[in-house]
C-alpha cells in the first residue's frame, strides 16, 4: 500500500517581537571602532581586542554595570544590554577610550 505524506508548515508572525542582535566593536590603537552605537533592549555587543595591548572595558551606568577585566590582545567578550537608556563605556587602562551606547526600548 502506498502512502502519501503531507507536511504542513505554519509560520506564525507575532507583531512587536524583535529578535536580539549581536554587534561587534573592536578595540585598536587605544580607541573603540565606533564612538556611538544604538541598540535594542536585549541586543549584545562583542568587545574584541584587536590591539597589541591589553584593555579593560567597563561601564558604571546604573542598570548596565559590567567589567570585562583585563582583555589580552585577541580576546573577545560579550555584554547583553537589557536596560533602556544611555550607557557610557570606557577602558580602565586608557581613559580617553569612550563609547556611548544608546539602548532603545
Amino acid at each position: 500500500m502506498l502512502r502519501s505524506g503531507v507536511v504542513v508548515v505554519a509560520l506564525i508572525v507575532l507583531p512587536g517581537i524583535a529578535w536580539a542582535a549581536e554587534h561587534r566593536i573592536g578595540q585598536k590603537d587605544k580607541t573603540f571602532s565606533v564612538s556611538t552605537i544604538t541598540l535594542n533592549q536585549g541586543d549584545s555587543i562583542v568587545f574584541a581586542n584587536d590591539d597589541q595591548i591589553t584593555h579593560n572595558v567597563y561601564s558604571t551606568a546604573k542598570g548596565s554595570e559590567f567589567n570585562l577585566r583585563a582583555q589580552a590582545p585577541g580576546d573577545k567578550a560579550s555584554v547583553t544590554f537589557t536596560a533602556a537608556g544611555v550607557v557610557e563605556v570606557r577602558c580602565a587602562f586608557h581613559p580617553k577610550m569612550k563609547l556611548v551606547v544608546t539602548v532603545k526600548q
